[in-house]
């Protein structure tokens, strides 16, 4: 079975957005260690906010893991992240072993087209898809998650809950936002 995804935007203000999320998330997650993963782009601010406003659930031990498909869409310099070996140095307690080589590189499904975000998209639904968790905890961009699920644009550090849609074709997945008590509901 696909596990539930829950998407969040980055956060800009640490202190105090980060501090929200995790009083939003943290009193009625229904997932254990063992039933979770949390997924991270490599882009200092998802890197930040995975740390800050996840700390509670990487307290409790869930793997971490940083994924080039997760970064931003454009080319501007803000949004090309820096070398992995400088990140991982910064970031050691997350699992970088996945991370595309070819990062922070915008060449083939990470430059920037429209194209290429659709294949990146579809790439990234059909991994978390495939996944044997019940639980995936994305940290991403507003721009990616626009080609990821449809819907309002997310605001800074905004967390919304997905499955996988029954009728997803083999070829289209697609996401549907449920309730988190859908989501504690699906866990049972």
């Amino acid at each position: 079975m696909a596990p539930i995804v829950f998407l969040i935007r980055h956060g800009e203000a640490l202190h105090k957005q980060c501090r929200a999320l995790a009083a939003e998330l943290e009193p009625t997650f229904p997932f254990t260690r063992d039933d979770c993963r949390i997924v991270v782009s490599p882009l200092r601010r998802t890197l930040q906010t995975a740390y800050h406003g996840l700390a509670w659930l990487r307290a409790r031990e869930v793997a971490a893991e940083v994924r080039a498909e997760w970064q931003e869409t454009t080319d501007n310099p803000c949004d090309i992240g820096g070398e992995p070996s400088t990140i991982k140095s910064e970031w050691p307690d997350l699992d970088f072993s996945t991370l595309d080589p070819i990062y922070p590189q915008k060449t083939g499904m990470y430059e920037n087209s429209e194209d290429a975000f659709r294949k990146r998209a579809a790439f990234a639904k059909r991994w978390l898809f495939e996944r044997p968790e019940k639980c995936i905890v994305v940290v991403t961009h507003s721009g990616f998650l626009r080609r990821v699920v449809e819907g309002p644009k997310f605001r800074h550090a905004e967390c919304r809950v997905y499955r996988f849609a029954e009728d997803t074709e083999d070829q289209d997945l697609k996401l549907k936002e449920i309730s988190r008590e859908e989501a504690s509901l699906g866990q049972a």
